[in-house]
C-alpha cells in the first residue's frame, strides 16, 4: 500500500463532517454529481446514523480484543453515494475504534483510483473496500469488501436475473438484510479474518 494513500486517510468523524457539508452543498463525494447521487447520500446519511445507534460488538470480537493487540492501519475506500458503504462502514469504524492498535483510514475512491486498482472484487471497484496494513512495514495484511457474503449473494443472483428482478427490488432485497443482520455477519467475518 502507497504510503501518502494511507496518509491522506482521514477518519472516520472527519468522513461523516465532510459527508454532511457536502449534503448541506446539494453534493456528493466523486466526480459524478447527479441528483440520483445526491439522493442516496442523504439517505446514507441516515442509514449511518442508524447503523451507528445500532451496533453492539459481538462477544467473540470483545474476547478476541481484549486479548490481542494489533499494529495496522485498516484503509477504507468508499463513496458517500454508495449503500453498501453506508451499512459497513459504522460497523467497521466501531470493530476498529474497539481493536487496539487500530488506526481508521477513510480514503474516496474516486480520488484514489490507482491504488483502487490495484483492490478490484471480481473485476471491479466495489466498495467499501477495507485493506488491512502494517504499520511499520506498510506490508498488506489482507482485504475485506465490499459486502458481507450474504449480501454479496443478494447482488449476484440480481447480476444473474437483472431481465427479472428490476434494480429497486433488489436494493429493497439487499437493504433489508442489512436492517435484519444489524452487523452480525460482519463482524463474524472480522473475527475470522483476525484470529
Amino acid at each position: 500500500m502507497n504510503s501518502l494513500t494511507i496518509q491522506k486517510g482521514i477518519s472516520y468523524q472527519e468522513y461523516r463532517k465532510l459527508v454532511a457539508e457536502l449534503i448541506l452543498e446539494h453534493k456528493t463525494t466523486g466526480m459524478k454529481q447527479t441528483p440520483e447521487l445526491i439522493e442516496f447520500t442523504k439517505l446514507n446519511e441516515q442509514r449511518s446514523n442508524r447503523n451507528e445507534k445500532q451496533f453492539v460488538l459481538t462477544h467473540e470480537l470483545v474476547s478476541l480484543f481484549s486479548a490481542n493487540t494489533f499494529n495496522e492501519y485498516w484503509v477504507v475506500f468508499v463513496e458517500a453515494w454508495c449503500g453498501d458503504c453506508a451499512q459497513n462502514l459504522p460497523a467497521i469504524y466501531n470493530i476498529a475504534k474497539n481493536a487496539p492498535g487500530v488506526e481508521l483510514k477513510i480514503v474516496i475512491k474516486s480520488e484514489n483510483l490507482e491504488e483502487m486498482h490495484q483492490y478490484l472484487t471480481n473485476g471491479a471497484e466495489a466498495i467499501p473496500k477495507l485493506v488491512r496494513v502494517d504499520k511499520d512495514t506498510l506490508s498488506e495484511l489482507g482485504t475485506w469488501g465490499a459486502r458481507p457474503t450474504n449480501a454479496q449473494a443478494i447482488a449476484e443472483h440480481w447480476k444473474k436475473n437483472k431481465e427479472t428482478i428490476t434494480k429497486e427490488d433488489f436494493e429493497k432485497e439487499l437493504h433489508l438484510w442489512y436492517a435484519k443482520n444489524r452487523s452480525q455477519e460482519i463482524q463474524k467475518e472480522f473475527w475470522e479474518m483476525l484470529t
